[in-house]
């Protein structure tokens, strides 16, 4: 079971590595109370924790597991705005993380943490896969908005046995939750 924790530790930090660097030092904003979806502005990152408590818990996932940061209340970078919850099964599986940066797909795919891109659907979703060398329960799906990126990741929690299929559960959430993501790129 360690080895399981300390493989979904080390994926989430291999991931975020690979997201910017660490913001060290900078003070850490209170987490938004709002049920407003902030539009983003033009030189900072939309905000995914900015999505309605009743949106997530549309999704199915738990509007009380909400945190920027798995391991404190540091930001994870400093050029991306990250969000993670869990679904709220008491044997919960898995986190999922919305990220946003100003960057675009084009740099996503640049990133050596991911792999297996599939072309857009009509949604202009794009899903991929981590590209890490131990097994894993993992799938993510990237959509390229006005200003940016934003994209979603599943990622299993050790020690815990799926409940289902990755991709599919994120395809479920995803298009769940599109509606509160800012407006896609043309």
């Amino acid at each position: 079971m360690t080895r399981w924790w300390v493989a979904g530790a080390v994926g989430v930090v291999l991931f975020v590595a690979g997201c910017g660097g660490a913001t060290e030092g900078a003070p850490v904003a209170e987490p938004a109370t709002s049920s407003v979806v902030a539009t983003p502005v033009a030189d900072e990152p939309w905000d995914p924790c900015t999505i309605p408590d009743s949106a997530v818990a549309a999704a199915g996932l738990d509007v009380g597991s909400k945190s920027t940061n798995l391991f404190g209340d540091a930001p994870l970078s400093d050029d991306w705005k990250t969000c993670i919850w869990t679904d709220p099964d008491p044997e919960s599986w898995y986190f999922l993380g919305v990220f946003s940066s100003l960057h675009d797909l084009a740099y996503l795919k640049a990133n050596e943490q991911f792999g297996d891109f599939t072309s857009p659907d009509s949604a202009g979703a794009v899903q991929f896969r981590r590209t890490a060398s131990y097994e894993e329960v993992s799938c993510g799906v990237a959509y390229e908005v006005h200003g940016g990126v934003v994209y979603f990741i599943l990622d299993g929690r050790a020690g815990r046995e799926p409940r289902g299929e990755p991709c599919s559960e994120i395809g479920r959430v995803t298009e769940s939750l599109q509606a509160n993501l800012p407006a896609r790129a043309r």
